[in-house]
């Protein structure tokens, strides 16, 4: 094996190395606590609608959930900013 080959050889492996970690990693963990606690800090108080609703936007793989979160937050009279910012956050 010549110089330049190994040399190929190496480098690749080590960014195969280097990026691994990076390709295996899971997503940010996001919950409904931090749609809660958004809503907590805009001053609204989380009961059970709010919960449920955090609940349901906390599905990071499917995005008719955060509209079902958007649309039970805003159902109960939270404000279109403040429910999309909690949504966001679950």
């Amino acid at each position: 094996m010549n110089v330049k080959k190994r040399t190929a050889a190496i480098l690749t492996a080590a960014v195969a190395a280097a990026a691994l970690p990076i390709l295996v990693a899971s997503p940010a963990s996001a919950d409904q606590g931090d749609c809660q606690f958004s809503l907590i800090d805009h001053g609204y108080v989380v009961g059970p609608k709010a919960e449920a609703a955090c609940r349901t936007g906390s599905d990071i793989n499917n995005v008719g959930r955060w509209i079902q979160c958007y649309w039970g937050l805003t159902a109960i009279g939270v404000k279109e900013v403040d429910a999309a910012r909690a949504c966001n956050a679950a």
